[in-house]
């Protein structure tokens, strides 16, 4: 006793091990469970008269359902106390297992199958999220390995017992007696097992900053998976891992049945057999797995690709083998593999997932499972198969899609490294922009953070790392070369696009993810370059559209679109004629008038003096400069040197991708590399000739920014 204990120590690191002790007695009843309706899945479906795809279509109907709600279940365990859900599911799981033993009609038997899927997905899809947040990255491999081995012990026993127990009293008696110990164990797990804080093994400090902010939301929790490169290759596996795996659970003990005779007690120990090999592959795997890290982050992702893809192969094996000694041999080997697939798996993705939507991370996954096994063995018509050709083809047809799963997962381990640190910086990062938060509100801190950003379109990168930060009630130029970034880092910002790296952060809260909907929602407004106005509608429905976020407030939107014709009375005249009518300025103005209705708190303004007479540009600038003396913060990209400068408080310079200065707009004037070889070299070439750098120049060499706008300003042609 005292050598296990020791052994639990040391595998847990120094960290409580009642945690691991409970949640392993919890899946190891529920996989009793399930290895027992796998077991005599031949004697319920002679109880109730199925043919082999009609009792399939059932167990994966089931399955389908219950995996679908495995994404609001992960949703929730992000927000919700996991401790109630998994007790809660526990208990659930235990009372529909008794009620399946009692099921008089094949309609009930199907209800209570769900009743228990439910309560088994409650434990499944938390677990792992539990553990990662119990035990520290170093010791998961070892603490997942332990718990994933409860799958087997329960696998051992539940098949075994479940096949005498049935040999001795008919196939109900193996699901009676399971409802006392589950309960047993749930209770246990309700008098001491505690929530852990999310990420707290990751970063302690960081993760009890980031508890306090709100909730992720699910469709910015949806967006960062899809992010994370790792994830995108684990969830393209899963599409295939579906259609090879699911139907494997009826498959096997019906080709046993069938085509070898092996009655319930036989299949329940050729099923302990290899349960227990699995469970010594995942031993060694535990092991192993930090030196596989060791070698590298995407070392792990590696093997257990290929276990899966030696899977695929031992399946097929198994299909066309003559003798049962055979089938037995491979079977043997083949479970022994599959257990080098966890411990690798789930630690590499607990990894990549950030704390805040671990538990969905985990779970989302169920959707390409669900997927795959309908458009790739139901739709197809390869479920029949079994009926009309026998169930060595209905295994058969399942091998290759465990193939190209183990090839598609493998490929993701390219990308765990960078994932991984992502994911551990992101904690921080979180801490540090609440931080910043507290401090813009006391005028001092940052309004927007962006640290890192990176955004692809398609396979084609065109941001790099960018770093950004907007104070509150600050003027930022957004400086650039033609295709530098700047336009898609606004679409990165607003949430028009999806970076596909680092974190932007509003007012402390990470909206790296978030739609468009929710940033505005937050304050982030964009006025987009030359594509601001609907020209089929009026400005009247313009102005309307654009106090949308202020619909239940008519005294606010009435006073605001006054204001907005006080200040340009030109669109009070043309309140009743469509957008597409007006000129390019009356455009710009409607933009505008939009943007100060719906009162941003930060308001990004794209190319404002594009194609405009330096009359109507300041025109413009005028309603600038009072949105952001009402305190609003302002980032201006413009193609006029002279007009950006005119306004803004500091500078950023992008090229190709990158901020190549940050500072004030003083210290730009300064960069003669900047100003001169850039922009006036621009310059020269937009007005069709060479032209002297020196001309926009003063005598020591700097810019000379009193020049008034309503001379012709140097409009230069570098749009994003």
């Amino acid at each position: 006793m005292n050598s296990l204990r020791r052994r639990l120590d040391e595998m847990c690191g120094g960290m409580p091990t009642y945690p691991l002790v409970v949640l392993f007695l919890l899946f190891f009843f529920d996989e009793f469970d399930t290895a027992a309706f796998n077991v005599l899945a031949p004697n319920i479906r002679d109880e109730y008269h199925l043919t082999t795809a009609a009792f399939g279509l059932i167990v994966v109907l089931n399955l389908t359902v219950i995996l679908l709600l495995a994404v609001p279940v992960g949703f929730y365990g992000d927000r919700l106390p996991r401790r109630k859900l998994v007790i809660a599911g526990a208990i659930i799981a235990g009372v529909f297992s008794f009620a399946t033993g009692l099921a008089p009609v094949l309609f009930l038997l199907i209800v209570f199958r769900f009743g228990n899927g439910i309560g088994r997905l409650l434990n499944d899809s938390i677990h792992t999220s539990l553990l990662a947040d119990y035990y520290k990255p170093y010791d998961r491999p070892r603490v997942f390995g332990a718990h994933r081995n409860a799958v087997y012990f329960g696998t051992i026993v539940g098949s075994a017992s479940a096949g005498l127990a049935a040999a001795i009293a008919g196939w109900r008696a193996a699901f009676v007696i399971l409802v006392v110990p589950i309960v047993l164990t749930a209770l246990l797990g309700a008098t001491k097992l505690r929530d852990p804080v999310r990420g707290g093994t990751d970063d302690p400090d960081a993760a009890l900053a980031a508890e306090q902010e709100e909730p992720v939301t699910f469709a910015e929790a949806r967006r960062i998976l899809f992010s994370i490169k790792t994830l995108k290759r684990q969830y393209a596996a899963w599409f295939f891992l579906g259609a090879g795996l699911i139907p494997l659970a009826y498959l096997l003990p019906l080709f046993l049945e069938k085509d070898f005779g092996v009655n319930e007690l036989g299949r329940g120990v050729i099923g302990a057999i290899n349960a227990a090999a699995t469970f010594i592959g995942i031993q060694l795997a535990g092991r192993w797995t930090l030196g596989w890290m060791a070698k590298g982050m995407g070392e792990p992702l590696k093997r257990a690709g290929l276990a899966l893809g030696f899977v695929g192969i031992g399946i097929f094996a198994i299909a066309v083998s003559p003798a049962l000694a055979m089938v037995i041999a491979i079977g043997l080997v083949t479970s022994f593999v599959v257990g080098f697939f966890f411990p690798p798996f789930y630690a590499t993705q607990a990894l990549v997932s950030p704390a805040r939507v671990r538990t969905l991370s985990f779970t989302f996954g169920s959707l390409f499972l669900v997927a795959g096994v309908w458009l790739l063995y139901f739709i197809p018509g390869f479920a029949a198969l079994a009926d009309s050709r026998g169930n060595r083809w209905g295994l058969a047809v399942t091998a290759p899609y465990g193939i190209i799963c183990g090839l598609v997962l493998r490929s993701g381990h390219k990308h765990v490294a960078d994932d991984t640190t992502r994911a551990m910086s992101l904690l921080a990062m979180t801490a540090e922009l609440r931080r910043e938060r507290l401090d813009a509100a006391a005028g001092t801190g940052s309004l927007l953070m962006c640290r890192g950003v990176e955004v692809a379109y398609d396979q084609v990168q065109v941001l790099f790392g960018v770093d950004m930060v907007v104070r509150p009630g600050e003027c930022v130029a957004l400086l650039g070369t033609n295709g530098a970034g700047k336009s898609t880092l606004l679409k990165a910002i607003s949430g028009v696009v999806d970076p596909i790296g680092g974190a932007i952060f509003f007012e402390g809260r990470d909206i790296t993810h978030s739609d468009g909907v929710a940033t505005t929602k937050a304050g982030v407004i964009q006025v987009p370059g030359g594509k601001a106005v609907f020209p089929t509608l009026t400005v009247g429905e313009h102005l309307r559209a654009g106090g949308w976020l202020y619909r239940d407030d008519p005294k606010y939107l009435e006073a605001a679109v006054k204001e907005v014709f006080d200040i340009f009375p030109r669109l009070l005249e043309r309140k009743d004629q469509m957008a597409g009518n007006l000129s390019g300025g009356e455009q710009q103005m409607l933009a505008l008038g939009m943007a100060f209705i719906a009162k941003p708190k930060l308001l990004m303004i794209d190319e404002l003096s594009l194609g405009l007479a330096p009359t109507i540009v300041e025109m413009l600038l005028g309603i600038v400069r009072r949105i952001q003396e009402s305190g609003t913060a302002i980032i201006l990209v413009e193609q006029s040197i002279n007009v950006a400068l005119t306004v803004a408080d500091r500078a950023y310079f992008m090229e190709k991708g990158e901020v190549r200065f940050e500072g004030s707009t003083a210290e730009l004037l300064e960069r003669d590399d900047i100003v001169r070889s850039v922009f006036l070299e621009g310059a020269s070439k937009t007005n069709g000739k060479e032209k002297s750098p020196a001309s926009a120049v003063s005598s020591n060499g700097k810019h000379d920014r009193t020049a008034e706008l309503s001379e012709k300003p140097v409009v230069l042609d570098v749009r994003a």
